[in-house]
């Protein structure tokens, strides 16, 4: 029998205001897809496991509520009566002792995935002309890429949401999914140290400009660009090599762009069609002038805007 005892404390003692969110969305919030599983499990018990969750159901809310809740069964299977927030609540504590090792899994899994530990983020960059320093950032920061959770990670209000969460079998499941992400991990960091030593070797032979490589492991993200600093082709066309609005456009690139997946796409773009579209601004005056007054109106909106940029 799945008793919790006289020593069992209610996690729904909390006050919830009637302006906030309901208990549903409280629940979906902590356990996600979990929560129509587990009123799926409940639904479909066996009659003898029924008998025993509705005495303890009993024994923790009253003689009165497991009355109800027996009577009330077959309306909620059928879907006559709506379970309401605080019963399904309740179920979610009550119905996972019941169930199989592989539909207590299969929760777990539910709940992790939905409060998956975002990896941090590592960006480096690479001056082409002098590879040297971004090299050694580079091999810093794979070096840190390692995955060390002892255990698959649950923050700490979900694990005090649900008691089933604390038991020995899903401690252990727990640390067996740390297990394998662990070696996902692992095995993509492989492949990745092996991606990047070719980089680092197409760089230092001089054959690249520029290159954009990014990799998701679930001990974080790393991307990866390579660039020529010294070029800003179409601004400097414009303005000239020295000219404020030529600085503006670099530090946006440097600071901003190469920071985002999608700037580190359109500087590798622009790149590799940087100087074909300064020849082509040089071949008309008119169309030199109209780049020139856009870009001039662009470069005065990032000098207002950029810092703000920045911090996002």
């Amino acid at each position: 029998m799945a008793y919790y005892g006289s020593g069992y404390r209610s996690w729904r003692s909390r006050d919830w205001n009637s302006s906030g969110p309901s208990k549903y969305a409280v629940l979906a919030d902590l356990f996600g897809s979990a929560v129509g599983q587990i009123r799926n499990a409940f639904e479909n018990l066996d009659d003898e496991a029924l008998d025993e969750l509705f005495f303890d159901y009993g024994v923790i809310h009253g003689e009165s509520a497991e009355k109800y809740a027996r009577k009330t069964y077959p309306k909620w299977k059928s879907g006559v009566t709506k379970l309401s927030g605080q019963t399904m609540e309740r179920l979610v504590e009550l119905v996972p002792p019941y169930l199989s090792p592989q539909q207590r899994f299969s929760l777990l899994q539910s709940v992790l995935n939905l409060h998956k530990k975002s990896g941090s983020w590592h960006t480096v960059r690479i001056n082409v002309m002098e590879p040297a320093q971004g090299f050694a950032e580079l091999s810093d920061v794979l070096s840190q890429m390692k995955h060390e959770d002892v255990l698959a990670h649950l923050p700490a209000h979900v694990m005090k949401a649900a008691n089933w969460l604390y038991d020995d079998d899903i401690t252990a499941a727990r640390s067996m999914l740390a297990d394998a992400e662990r070696l996902e991990n692992d095995m993509i960091r492989a492949k990745a140290v092996r991606e990047i030593e070719l980089l680092k070797r197409t760089i230092s032979s001089g054959q690249v400009r520029s290159a954009d490589y990014s990799v998701e492991m679930p001990a974080g993200t790393l991307s990866v660009c390579a660039y020529t600093p010294s070029k800003c082709f179409i601004a400097t066309t414009c303005f000239g090599e020295a000219a404020p609005e030529t600085a503006i456009f670099r530090q946006w690139r440097d600071e901003y762009l190469i920071e985002r997946a999608w700037g580190r796409r359109f500087v590798v773009w622009y790149y590799q069609n940087g100087e074909n579209l300064a020849a082509l601004v040089n071949r008309s005056s008119i169309l030199h002038h109209c780049v020139r007054g856009f870009l001039k109106v662009v470069a005065f909106s990032l000098s207002k805007t950029y810092s703000s940029w920045v911090q996002k």
